[in-house]
This record gives C-alpha cells, sequence and structure tokens, in this order.
C-alpha cells in the first residue's frame, strides 16, 4: 500500500503561483497534459498540483481542532514516489515545504498520509503547529 505525502497551501493567488515556487525549487517546469493535474517528473518521484476535494477535518492539528482544508487549503501538491520509497518521497515534500516557508506569502501544512502533520507555516506569525 502507497502512502501519500501532501502539502496544502492557503493562497488566494492563482496556483500557478505556488506552482513558480515548485519550479524553482526543483528547477523543473511543470508539464501539462489533458486529463491530468500539471505535474513534474523526478524519476521515480512525481509532483502535481491542483484543487482538492478533502474537507475541513479530515485532519486535526495536534490539539484536536480541526485543519481547515477545504475551507482555507485551496491547493493542493501531492509527492508520488513510483518505487514506493516513502522517505524519498517525504524528503522531496519537506524540500518543496522548505521552498514555500522561504517564499513567505503563504500558509501551509505538510501531512503525512492523510494521517500525521509534519510541519506548518504560517507568514503572520500565527499560533501554528510546528514539530
Amino acid at each position: 500500500m502507497s502512502r501519500n505525502t501532501d502539502i496544502f497551501v492557503s493562497a488566494d493567488d492563482p496556483v500557478e503561483e505556488v506552482m513558480g515556487v515548485v519550479e524553482q525549487a526543483l528547477g523543473r517546469e511543470f508539464v501539462y497534459e489533458e486529463g491530468s493535474a500539471p505535474y513534474i517528473r523526478l524519476d521515480p518521484d512525481a509532483v502535481y498540483v491542483g484543487r482538492h476535494e478533502f474537507g475541513d477535518g479530515d485532519i486535526s492539528w495536534p490539539d484536536g481542532t480541526p485543519v481547515p482544508l477545504h475551507s482555507q487549503y485551496r491547493h493542493w501538491i501531492e509527492v508520488r514516489d513510483t518505487e514506493g520509497d516513502h522517505h524519498r518521497q517525504e524528503a522531496l515534500g519537506a524540500r518543496i515545504f522548505a521552498a514555500l516557508r522561504a517564499d513567505g506569502r503563504w500558509k501551509a501544512v505538510f501531512i503525512d498520509d492523510m494521517q500525521r502533520i509534519v510541519d506548518s507555516y504560517d507568514p503572520n506569525g500565527a499560533a501554528s503547529w510546528t514539530p
């Protein structure tokens, strides 16, 4: 069974703004193909960007309050390792998350398999969870 590595970004900006940060971090441009979300291939890894169908409360912060994925985090970055190497997949997710944090424009939450929050960032310094 494969595990997912997900990053959700709270941006009112178009998804292309978020994609630009990811492209800079990875040194590659997103590919657009009909029937697929935009993606970057870094064999054996792939990074997809788009909207999501997750709801508020599909995962909670450590204090038990729901993460407002649907209402506040409209952009979704999914990292997949085609060989099932979760450590490599999570390392690539961490690289992307670090780039988003360094950019400093948007709130973001980094999640392992929709089970565990790895890290979060709020550019306004509001209370957010960090490991």
